[in-house]
């Protein structure tokens, strides 16, 4: 027993010994170094991740969106909207203060809406006319809210300037039971929504790549795309109606 004893204090007594060489400072010096490195490796395999710069981070179906669509909420911006049927572009450009709008169509065409009614300047006369818009569903708040919200998250990409993009898959299926309220059965390849969020995580543009869903409801041959962007929101005075 006294001499394991005398071993164990004899390995102490050199450890300090050991400590004080130059080859034992050395030692100390590495050891010190290798836990530090081993702990961030640790970090960096659990939360890497989220601690990097998100560029082309992958994500699972109901992952919680990090961005607010309050901006088109709020009825107030400046909106460009544009359809494209195989090679074949329609844009409509104009503003939106709550119920009203003032829109540009193809043509140079001029439309005033108010409360989902539209009339069209002919020659310097409001006429009421149709809703000049095609797809006009997809630029529903409430329908563009529901299908992100069915849609599986794919990727997201951001950008040093504070934009982030978010890339979406949705099922033709899905599409048509949400607008059309009407059930199909098809294999398919995914359509696209793709989000874009400007620095204060608001939403300022939404794209949908419809290719499977325009062939599926006889719309296109090849595809289909609906671009919709938002700028000035919150920042328009109330547009004036020219009915008056």
């Amino acid at each position: 027993m006294r001499k394991k004893e005398n071993e164990e204090n004899s390995e102490k007594v050199d450890l300090k010994e050991l400590l004080k060489t130059q080859r034992g400072k050395a030692i100390a010096f590495f050891g010190v170094y290798f836990i530090f490195f081993l702990i961030i490796a640790i970090v960096a395999r659990t939360g890497g991740t989220a601690a990097g710069d998100g560029r082309n981070r992958k994500y699972q179906t109901g992952v919680e969106n990090k961005f607010s669509f309050a901006s088109i909420e709020s009825n107030n911006y400046r909106f460009n909207y544009s359809v494209e049927i195989d090679g074949i572009s329609s844009s409509y450009a104009g503003v939106r203060t709550g119920k009203k709008e003032k829109i540009t169509c193809p043509n140079l065409v001029e439309f005033y809406g108010e409360d989902g009614t539209y009339f069209t300047n002919t020659s310097g006369v409001w006429i009421k006319a149709q809703n000049p818009f095609k797809f006009i569903e997809f630029s529903n708040i409430a329908n563009i809210k529901e299908l992100v919200g069915k849609a599986t998250y794919m990727s997201n990409t951001s950008y040093e300037s504070g934009k982030e993009v978010y890339n979406y898959n949705i099922s033709s299926a899905t599409i048509s039971k949400l607008l059309d309220n009407k059930d199909i059965d098809i294999e398919e390849i995914p359509n696209e929504i793709i989000v874009s969020v400007d620095k204060d995580n608001y939403v300022d543009s939404v794209k949908y790549i419809l290719n499977s869903y325009c062939k599926v409801k006889g719309y296109c041959v090849n595809s289909m795309s609906i671009t919709l962007n938002y700028e000035l929101y919150g920042e328009l005075e109330e547009i004036t109606s020219p009915l008056k």
